[in-house]
């Protein structure tokens, strides 16, 4: 494989987990909207778990050290655990467009958790992309308002805020195990963990009907396979060959798909405002991955004299 495919796969991978996971948004609108949340992600985790059964022979091999049951365990609890909790919950008070920009949040999440307990250092345009996607997510927040698909929009977007946090800390224990477990390993963990997790929720609600709409049972099977098998084993690859921040920067491309999807599928229209931030969403994440490339050359060699540059380990020095 040659250097440049090194570097690109990965970040294919990365961004093909993040367009699931945004599309994930819409199909959990319109799905709650038919059956409890609790039980649209029982199925979703049992028919997820049963696609890895059978594809059991690509699991790979691992090497478990002591004491990684706990990291294991807080991983799973963490996502889908309280993730997927809050998260569906979040969907019934706000809309999927509103819900999926707070997913902007996360990468500053990530990148501090990084720093703090991996020692990933990010770099100087990436904390200056970061500044500018929060920027973007809060006003594309403020400025949602209550319909009736979204009774109070602050409420559902408190609770994504609160999924963000705990995925935060399952993309950080992820990297920190992903040298000794593949990614569908991992992966195939969670799905079998939110199985058990949730089946309890089953019994909760309403009582399970099997004159499911054929629709929501699509939109089930979509989020097994797509979301929770494609997504997570995309991402999960992605972050094992790359660092967690490097990762964490495709996550606010989340918000762009989600508000997309949601304008063609459900036809939740943005205002001009929010055109505003989502175009400030997008800079930012050009800014993370990019830095000051693509400025004319004044204006880079301008820029960069102010920046201290930082050592690598290979000898060179970068922003």
């Amino acid at each position: 494989m040659s250097a440049a495919s090194t570097r690109t796969l990965p970040k294919m991978a990365l961004l093909c987990a993040v367009f699931f996971w945004a599309s994930s948004f819409i199909a959990m609108k319109s799905a709650v909207l038919v059956l409890d949340p609790g039980k649209i992600i029982f199925f979703r985790m049992l028919i997820a778990s049963t696609v890895f059964c059978l594809l059991y022979r690509f699991w790979g091999r691992f090497l478990y050290e002591k004491g990684d049951w706990l990291y294991l365990v807080i991983m799973a609890i963490c996502e889908p655990g309280i993730y997927f909790l809050l998260e569906s919950q979040a969907l019934r008070f706000t809309t999927a467009g509103s819900a999926a920009t707070i997913n902007a949040l996360q990468p500053p999440i990530v990148a501090l958790l990084a720093w703090i307990l991996l020692r990933e250092h990010p770099r100087f345009w990436t904390l200056c992309g970061f500044v500018v996607c929060i920027i973007g997510a809060i006003g594309l927040s403020l400025s949602s308002e209550s319909t009736e698909y979204a009774l109070m929009p602050w409420l559902g977007n408190l609770l994504e805020f609160g999924a963000m946090v705990a995925s935060g800390v399952y993309v950080i224990l992820m990297k920190k195990l992903s040298d000794r477990y593949s990614p569908i390993f991992l992966t195939a963990l969670q799905s079998f963990a939110g199985a058990i997790l949730f089946f309890p929720l089953i019994f909760f609600g309403e009582a399970l009907s099997f004159s499911i709409p054929f629709n929501t049972v699509l939109t089930i099977a979509y989020l097994a396979t797509f979301v929770t098998f494609g997504g997570y084993f995309f991402y999960n690859w992605g972050v094992a060959k790359t660092s967690a921040i490097e990762a964490s920067i495709f996550l606010n491309l989340i918000p762009v798909f989600g508000l997309i999807l949601a304008f063609l599928v459900l036809g939740e229209k943005p205002s001009a405002f929010q055109g505003l931030m989502l175009a400030l969403v997008i800079i930012g994440v050009l800014i993370c991955e990019f830095g000051p490339k693509y400025l004319p050359v004044p204006f880079q060699k301008k820029i960069l004299g102010y920046i201290p540059l930082r050592v690598e380990r290979d000898g060179t020095s970068r922003a």
